[in-house]
């Protein structure tokens, strides 16, 4: 979350629980210019004296920082950079719960998935790093304890996953509805046809890549990143055939096709027939017909069905209703 010096924000941390609060705190930290751990604890049925009455359960700790210009931040760069080159990354945070000291401790330790290996260091540097490199192989974020004299002292490990990659087979007119909500996720959308009359900017001004390739051609299909969703929506039978053929041997971890699950059977005799008889593991990643259940009959509908479930399938739930789902809805 961002807060500009005149009160302005953009993001949410708390869905809008805290929002308001850390606004008004912020202006401690303008006025400093040193950084503030806030914490919140709405364990208590009191938790209305501190006016906000969340009606939660839970502590959550916020720290504000001040950024005052340009290259001041490394935490803004670095997010850009996993961002611009579409790379996991971590980032670790130290600082003080309690006891003597400032709100913050070094170093703070940044890593992209791929950076080349070095030496961890000793001390609190070749620790977090340590644990940095725990968090990009886990995908997931974590608190450690820090050896802190006087008080107690945590860093946060922030696991930073790339954008989802999300590559359509086809830029039909249906096409647009899925990207534009895609795009609405921060998802990386690139776009595939054969036919240069509708792979063209003006009908798909969202996405990122257009990439002019025939399904008949092995050689001009698109390397498909390890772990991207891909929808097949062709509307051509022998297209489809091709294209999915290829994805069952490739990284993705999520090939959803668009149309009636006769098509699908259709498709698994054909390539059955052509030699190709997917695995388990590779049939557990297509998804056809693609999209949750959800009454869709246009194509803005159809699209929030697709962009839904490859949602729940990339982060492993069944895409039902909340209310039904056992346990707390955030690992």
């Amino acid at each position: 979350m961002l807060v500009t010096e005149d009160g302005r924000s953009a993001g949410l941390i708390s869905g809008g629980c805290l929002e308001a609060d850390l606004r008004e705190r912020s202006a401690a930290v303008f006025a400093a210019g040193k950084p503030l751990l806030v914490t919140y604890d709405s364990t208590s049925p009191d938790d209305i004296l501190w006016g906000l009455g969340l009606g939660c359960t839970g502590v959550a700790h916020v720290l504000l920082e001040h950024v005052s210009g340009p290259g001041e931040c490394r935490v803004i760069e670095f997010l850009e950079e996993c961002r611009r080159s579409r790379c996991a990354g971590a980032i670790a945070v130290p600082y003080v719960l309690s006891g003597n000291g400032p709100v913050l401790t070094e170093p703070r330790v940044f890593l992209r998935e791929g950076d080349a290996p070095r030496e961890d260091g000793s001390g609190h540097a070749g620790e977090l790093r340590r644990a940095c490199m725990s968090a990009l192989e886990a995908r997931k974020s974590s608190c450690i304890p820090l050896a802190f004299p006087g008080g107690k002292a945590e860093a946060y490990i922030e696991y930073v996953p790339p954008p989802v990659t999300l590559m359509i087979f086809g830029a039909g007119p249906d096409a647009g509805p899925l990207v534009r909500l895609a795009k609405e996720l921060g998802w990386h959308v690139t776009v595939t046809d054969g036919r240069p009359a509708y792979l063209r900017r003006e009908f798909l001004p969202l996405a990122d890549e257009l990439l002019l390739s025939h399904p008949a051609e092995a050689s001009e299909t698109p390397p498909i990143p390890r772990g991207a969703a891909v929808v097949i929506m062709t509307h051509n039978f022998n297209n489809d055939v091709a294209i999915a053929g290829r994805l069952f041997r490739s990284g993705a971890a999520f090939i959803g096709l668009l149309g009636p699950r006769a098509k699908a059977d259709m498709l698994m005799a054909r390539l059955e027939a052509d030699g190709i008889v997917p695995t388990s593991e590779e049939l557990a990643r297509f998804h056809s017909p693609v999209g949750l259940d959800i009454g869709a009959e246009t194509p803005e509908e159809i699209a929030l069905a697709i962009v839904a479930e490859i949602q729940a399938a990339l982060h492993d739930r069944a895409g039902g209703a909340l209310r039904l789902r056992d346990g707390p809805i955030h690992r």
